[in-house]
């Protein structure tokens, strides 16, 4: 029916700052040398996204209710 209602869509990964970096280059070298099984991003951070951080993704548990 119309009345029943959506659950949102649940975060599937939390993610961790673990370095910062100055250039994309720094950033993307240390991504290379992490462990391939473990999800991770480098993405734009700081005042007016000039510097760039490294994150790792762990997954989360889904609910029990599932």
């Amino acid at each position: 029916t119309i009345t029943e209602k959506q659950s949102p869509n649940p975060q599937k990964v939390k993610w961790k700052n673990v370095a910062y970096y100055n250039t994309f280059e720094e950033a993307h070298n240390h991504r290379l040398g992490l462990d391939e099984s473990v999800k991770v991003k480098v993405r734009r951070c700081g005042p007016e996204g000039i510097k760039f951080v490294v994150k790792i993704g762990t997954l989360v548990k889904a609910a029990s209710g599932e």
